[in-house]
C-alpha cells in the first residue's frame, strides 16, 4: 500500500479538483445539457438581470438560451444580491465571447463551475491536508462523492440561489479549516473566511439564518493564539456580519414578503392542524380561510379568491403578525413537531421537486430526473432517518465526541481540536436552529430549496468528524503544519 500512494505524486486537493472538474464539466457543458428547470422562481430574477425567457421554451425542461435586453431596463439590479453579481458576470463574459442578444446559461454554468473547483480545493486542503497516506486518498474520495454529486451541481446551470449557496459553504468551511490547520498566522485565510460569510449571507434572504453558525464558528477563530489584529477587531467584525445579516434578510420586494407571509400561515399553522378553524379563537381571521389550508401564493389550479387580491389582504394577511405565529406554534408543540419532522423527511432530499434536469430533445418527456453521479443523494435519501428528533441526537453525539477529545487534550494545549469543536458546533447548530426558523418564516414552501444548506452543514460536519478520528485528532495530540 505504502508504495501505491508513493507512486501517487498527486496531492489530495489536486486530484480532488481534478475529479470535480471532469465528473462536472461532463454534466453541464456538454450537450445536451443538463441542470433544474425553472419552477416559476426565474422571472424576477432574471428581469433584474437583463434577462428574458424565449417563446420556445418549455416547462419540465432545462432551457440553455434566453434573451438579452438591448435597451433600457428599469428593473435592472433592481434586487442586488451575491448572485446578481455573478449572474452580471456571465453576461458580460456572454456578451463579449458569444452574442448581444442571446444568453447561452453555460457561462452561467462556468462562472460557477470556477468557484466550484476554487472551493473544492479549499475545503480539501483544509480537510485533509497535503500529505500522500492512503488515509488521505481514500478521504479525498470520499469528499468527492459528496461534493461532485449532481444533486449539488445540477443547479449550476440554473438561476437558483442554491448553487452559490452551496459553493460559499465550502470556502466558509474550507478557509476555517486552513486558519485552524496553520500554526503561522496567515491573514489572508482570516479574510478569505470573513469575505465568503459576507458573500453567503448576501446569496438570498434564506441564507442570512446561517448567520447562527458564522457567529459561531467566528468565536473559534477569534479564540486562536497569535490573532491580535483579530482579536482587536472582533466587535466590528461581528457587528458588520450582523449588518450583512440584517440587509440579506430585508432586501426583498413587498411581493415576496407578502408571500412569505401568507404561506407561513397556509402552508405552516395551518396545514399543522386537522381543526384549521381553531384559528379564529385566537385571531381576527374568519373561520372561512381555514379552507387556504395547504394552498400556495400562486395556486397551480383555480383558486375562489387570489391570494394578492384586496379581499384576502384586509380579512385575512393583515389580522396576523410573527408574534401571534410564534405563541401559536408554542401553545401547541407538538403540531410544530410535526412540521419539524416534515422538514427532516425533506432535508436530505436534495432535487427541487417540479423539475426537470435535461434540455429538451426528441422523444424526451419533461420533468425527467438524471440519475448521474447521484450515490451520495441517494444514500442520504433512501437510508437516513427522517425525524428531527434524530437530528437533534446525532447533533448532541457528535459534540458528546468533541468534548471528550476537549477534556483528553486540555492538558496538551491542542488547538486544532478546540478549534474543530467550535466548527462542529457552528455547523450543527445550522442543523438544528435554522428548520424552526424556516417553518415559522416561510411554512412548508419550498422545503428543499431551503433546506439544502441545512444538508451541506450536516454532511461537512461528519466529514470534520471523520477527518478528525482518521488523523487521530481526538485521542491524541497531532502537529499541524
Amino acid at each position: 500500500m505504502k508504495k501505491i500512494t508513493q507512486s501517487i505524486k498527486m496531492n489530495p486537493a489536486i486530484l480532488a479538483v481534478s475529479l470535480c472538474a471532469l465528473i462536472v464539466g461532463w454534466l453541464i457543458f456538454l450537450t445536451p445539457i443538463h441542470g433544474y428547470s425553472d419552477n416559476g422562481d426565474f422571472q424576477y430574477l432574471m428581469a433584474t438581470n437583463d434577462l428574458y425567457g424565449l417563446p420556445h421554451a418549455k416547462a419540465g425542461y432545462v432551457v440553455q438560451h434566453y434573451g438579452l435586453m438591448k435597451y433600457y431596463n428599469p428593473l435592472h439590479l433592481n434586487h442586488l444580491t451575491t448572485q446578481s453579481a455573478v449572474i452580471q458576470i456571465a453576461v458580460g463574459l456572454n456578451r463579449l465571447l458569444y452574442s448581444q442578444t442571446i444568453f447561452d446559461v453555460r457561462f452561467l454554468g462556468a462562472v460557477h463551475y470556477v468557484l466550484y473547483l476554487g472551493g473544492v480545493a479549499v475545503l480539501v486542503k483544509g480537510l485533509i491536508g497535503n500529505e500522500n497516506r492512503l488515509r488521505n486518498y481514500l478521504m479525498t474520495v470520499a469528499v468527492v462523492i459528496f461534493v461532485a454529486d449532481s444533486s449539488f451541481t445540477l443547479y449550476f446551470n440554473s438561476f437558483y440561489p442554491q448553487a452559490l449557496a452551496f459553493i460559499l459553504l465550502l470556502y466558509l468551511v474550507g478557509f476555517a479549516l486552513l486558519i485552524i490547520r496553520y500554526k503561522t498566522v496567515n491573514n489572508w485565510l482570516t479574510v478569505g473566511f470573513y469575505v465568503s460569510a459576507i458573500l453567503l449571507l448576501m446569496v438570498h434572504e434564506s441564507t442570512s439564518l446561517l448567520i447562527i453558525g458564522i457567529v459561531i464558528i467566528s468565536v473559534g477563530i477569534l479564540l486562536l493564539p497569535s490573532r491580535q489584529w483579530i482579536h482587536g477587531s472582533a466587535a466590528v467584525v461581528t457587528c458588520l456580519l450582523l449588518f450583512t445579516c440584517w440587509v440579506s434578510a430585508n432586501n426583498i420586494t413587498r411581493e415576496v414578503r407578502a408571500v412569505n407571509k401568507y404561506q407561513a400561515v397556509t402552508q405552516g399553522r395551518l396545514l399543522a392542524t386537522s381543526h384549521p378553524e381553531s384559528i379564529a379563537a385566537t385571531s381576527h381571521i374568519d373561520e372561512q380561510f381555514s379552507l387556504m389550508k395547504g394552498r400556495s401564493y400562486y395556486p397551480a389550479a383555480y383558486a375562489p379568491l387570489e391570494p394578492e387580491g384586496h379581499y384576502i389582504q384586509e380579512n385575512f394577511s393583515q389580522h396576523y403578525d410573527l408574534p401571534w405565529l410564534l405563541l401559536e406554534y408554542t401553545e401547541h408543540p407538538h403540531q410544530f413537531s410535526l412540521l419539524l419532522d416534515k422538514s427532516a423527511k425533506n432535508m436530505m432530499v436534495l432535487r427541487p421537486k417540479l423539475t426537470g434536469t435535461r434540455e429538451k430533445q426528441a422523444g424526451g418527456k419533461p420533468f425527467q430526473k438524471t440519475r448521474y453521479f447521484s450515490l451520495f443523494s441517494y444514500i442520504a435519501g433512501t437510508y437516513y432517518p427522517k425525524t428531527y428528533g434524530f437530528n437533534c441526537l446525532l447533533a448532541f453525539a457528535i459534540m458528546v465526541i468533541y468534548c471528550g477529545g476537549l477534556i483528553r487534550e486540555s492538558s496538551k494545549q491542542n488547538q486544532a481540536v478546540k478549534s474543530h469543536f467550535w466548527l462542529v458546533l457552528g455547523l450543527l447548530s445550522v442543523v438544528v436552529l435554522v428548520p424552526p426558523v424556516v417553518i415559522v418564516l416561510y411554512g412548508t414552501a419550498n422545503f428543499v430549496i431551503h433546506m439544502l444548506p441545512v444538508a451541506v452543514c450536516l454532511s461537512l460536519s461528519s466529514f470534520i468528524l471523520l477527518s478528525d478520528v482518521v488523523q487521530h485528532r481526538l485521542w491524541r495530540n497531532r502537529d499541524v503544519t
